[in-house]
This record gives structure tokens, C-alpha cells and sequence, in this order.
């Protein structure tokens, strides 16, 4: 990167020779980004051609040098936009690139199908890092807010987005390079899975109605830890264990990732699977996105967002009807004053449980359910079923937001910003 600084500053100085060792060193790069908008490789390569022109007659507008790389790359992508659009008058601006990811500190959002092209990438951050770049590109935090909430200053958090846009980029580069679309970066998983991953977690945007909803039914559940759970389900293992009884959706709406793995659809099987009693009592708090195949419409998704709370302890210390006083404690800290019911239920891995369903305008919906778990499944998880107890508790974040903030279509929810 020193060295690349250097070569920019002399070529600004007018060192031809300096600016010919740039163009060796990035113009793979180059004609891989304009390849991925053109599609061909003769169009390509005037556009690579094109872009350095441009670049070398803008060369002094570029006022840090160690941003050179983004600064082409969205040279290149422009140009190569202007050549697919050949039949415009007028020349794109820079800042006008459409579907096409830039990634460079000017780029404060990212569209849906920007976040498409970015999905393999992004699938390479950890979980602070894409929690980062969804409060910036999708819930358009300032640099301001983004410091406040890190507690660093706000250079520190431009320094730390500028290294994840590094990553994307890199990752980006490499496929382009290949000739791999952005979504096929992932050999092991499917373009499908790929995008419903690299989807928002709006439970991490407070912002969101569902970020909003979430917090507002963790405040009553004091106490419990949160807990990370794994996306993929080894589904093989699962039905052909105890937990199968946990397998209660169709299969033609399960997302598949391979001949064994599934993406969760719930947060209890991955629980199930994660969690172990040791003696100690669990509390546990669980949030995130869940995915089921189907048809989307104004009251479904394929990839949707839910809470689950687990309590697993000494009979004489866990009581299903104080956990209910709880659970009715988070309805109303989101639904104040709404008329709930509360229907009995069966599920295959309950002894007993229910759902809670909420007035709205006149209609009935279920938000939720909960219920005390079967014997086997204390066992399952290391218990002794005449000793100990274990409890769950599910949580529809979408639908909760819905009722909460009179939405008419769950497809609406992801672009909601609540005060």
C-alpha cells in the first residue's frame, strides 16, 4: 500500500513512468469490474482502456492517494455503465453506478441489488463487521452514531469500515478475476442460501421495527444471557435423533445447503443441538434470522427474524406459570394495552404449551407460543426429568412489529424506521 501511495503521488507529479506501473499493477482488477458489467471481453477491454484515460486526466482531483483503488473502481464501473448504456446522451457521473457495488468511503448506501452482488462477500465478515455494515448501508447510521454507540472516535470507526470494505473488495476481486459472479464466490453453498445469509439482521438496527420489538421483549427477561446459535442445522443428525420430534415444517419448505444441512428454521432445533445442561441453571436469550422456502407475500418471507428465551432448571425453582407472568410482562412492554388470548396448543416435543394471540382491528393473530418441554428432550439435553424442567419461548419479531406498527405487508418491514 506504501508503495502504491508512492507511485500515485509521483504520477500526480506528472511521472508517466510511475502512472504505466499503476496500470500493471491494477488493471486485472480493472477489466475484471468492467468484464462483470459488460459481460464481454472485447467491450471490456476499451472499457479498461477508457477508464485509465479518464483516470490519468483526473488524476490530481484525487486528494488521498491511498484511496486509488476505489477511486478506479469506480471509474471503471462508470465508464463501463456509460458503454451498456450506449444509447443515453449524457454521461453517467461518477456517483451514478446503479446496481454496481463501489465500496469507497462516498458509498453510505448499499441497494438490494447492490447487496446481491455483495452477498458471498459479505458472507466472509465476522458478526461485528456485518453488524457494522448493516447499521451503516442499511440502517444509514452516520459516522457520529456508529462512534458513539463503538465508544471510539469517529477516525477510528472510518478506519474500520475502510478495512471491511478492503474485504469485500478483495473477495469481489478475486471472483471477478476468475469469472465467477459475485454469488457463486461460495462453492460449498448454494446462490440461494447465499443470499438469504447475507440478508440485514435487523434485529441489530433499534431503528427497525423488529430491532425496536426486540429489545423491548429482551427488558423483561433480566438476567438471561445471550447466546449465539448456528444458522446450519445438521439436518441428518437431527431426524435421526431424538430431536426429531423438533422437525415440524414440511420438507419442500426446508432450504437446503447440502445433503446434510439445512438453513435453520426455528432457533430451538439449533438449540437443541448447541445447548447442554451442566448442572448449572440456564437462562438463555437467542435472536436472529430464520429461513423457510415458500411462497412471499404480505405475511411471509423467506427469511424472517425470531426470539427465543430458554429456561432449564431444578423443578422447584422453575415455574411455567411464573415464566408466563414473563412472557405476558413482554406483550405488553411492545403491545401496551392490547387484547391477548392465550390458546392451549400441542406441539410433538411439549408436554403442555400455548400461543398467545393479539387483537388486531378486529382479527386475531398469533405472535407467539411457548410451552414446558417433553421428558426426552430434558434428557436430550442432559437433565433428569424427575429433577429438572426446561422451557422455551418463541417470539414472531415481524409479526410483533406488524400489529405494534399497524404494517399492512411484512415485505415493508426492512425499510421502516421507527422513532
Amino acid at each position: 500500500m506504501d508503495q502504491l501511495k508512492t507511485l500515485v503521488k509521483r504520477a500526480q507529479a506528472g511521472d508517466l513512468d510511475a502512472f504505466g506501473q499503476l496500470v500493471a499493477a491494477t488493471q486485472r482488477m480493472t477489466y475484471a469490474v468492467a468484464k462483470g458489467v459488460l459481460r464481454e471481453e472485447a467491450a471490456a477491454e476499451d472499457a479498461t482502456q477508457e477508464s485509465y484515460l479518464r483516470a490519468f486526466r483526473r488524476l490530481a482531483d484525487l486528494e488521498e492517494p491511498g484511496g486509488f483503488i476505489a477511486w478506479l473502481r469506480r471509474i471503471a464501473i462508470s465508464v463501463a455503465l456509460n458503454m451498456r448504456r450506449a444509447n443515453r446522451v449524457t454521461l453517467l457521473q461518477l456517483d451514478d453506478v446503479g446496481e454496481v457495488p463501489v465500496l469507497d468511503e462516498v458509498e453510505r448506501t448499499w441497494s438490494d441489488e447492490q447487496r446481491r452482488r455483495l452477498a458471498s462477500a459479505v458472507l466472509m465478515l465476522n458478526a461485528e463487521e456485518r453488524r457494522l455494515c448493516d447499521r451503516r448501508y442499511h440502517g444509514q447510521w452516520s459516522i457520529g452514531r456508529l462512534a458513539l454507540d463503538q465508544g471510539i472516535d469517529e477516525t477510528a470507526v472510518r478506519k474500520r469500515l475502510q478495512r471491511i470494505r478492503d474485504k469485500l473488495r478483495k473477495e469481489i476481486e478475486v471472483s471477478e478475476q476468475r469469472g465467477i459472479r459475485a454469488d457463486e464466490l461460495r462453492p460449498d453453498l448454494p446462490g440461494k442460501v447465499i443470499e438469504l445469509l447475507a440478508r440485514p439482521k435487523l434485529t441489530d438496527l433499534p431503528e427497525n421495527p423488529v430491532g425496536r420489538v426486540a429489545e423491548d421483549i429482551r427488558s423483561a427477561f433480566p438476567g438471561y444471557t445471550d447466546i449465539e446459535l448456528p444458522e446450519f442445522v445438521d439436518f441428518v443428525a437431527a431426524r435421526n435423533s431424538v430431536l426429531a420430534d423438533a422437525v415440524y415444517i414440511e420438507p419442500e419448505e426446508l432450504h437446503r445447503v447440502d445433503d446434510r444441512r439445512i438453513l435453520r428454521y426455528d432457533l430451538t432445533l439449533p438449540l437443541f443441538l448447541k445447548v447442554r445442561y451442566d448442572g448449572s441453571p440456564l437462562r438463555l436469550w437467542a435472536m436472529g434470522k430464520t429461513y423457510r422456502a415458500g411462497k412471499v407475500d404480505a405475511q411471509h418471507l423467506e427469511a424472517f427474524h425470531q426470539a427465543e428465551v430458554f429456561a432449564f432448571d431444578d423443578r422447584s425453582r422453575l415455574d411455567p406459570w411464573h415464566l408466563t407472568a414473563q412472557v405476558l410482562r413482554s406483550v405488553h412492554a411492545v403491545l401496551p394495552g392490547r387484547t391477548v388470548k392465550i390458546v392451549p396448543t400441542t406441539y410433538a416435543m411439549c408436554r403442555e404449551a400455548w400461543e398467545l394471540e393479539v387483537e388486531d382491528d378486529g382479527r386475531w393473530s398469533e405472535v407467539m407460543a411457548w410451552g414446558v418441554y417433553a421428558d426426552r428432550i430434558v434428557e436430550h439435553l442432559g437433565g433428569d426429568p424427575a429433577v429438572h424442567t426446561a422451557i422455551g419461548v418463541g417470539y414472531g419479531l415481524e409479526r410483533f412489529a406488524m400489529v405494534r406498527y399497524g404494517i399492512d405487508d411484512i415485505r415493508k418491514v426492512d425499510v421502516i424506521r421507527v422513532a
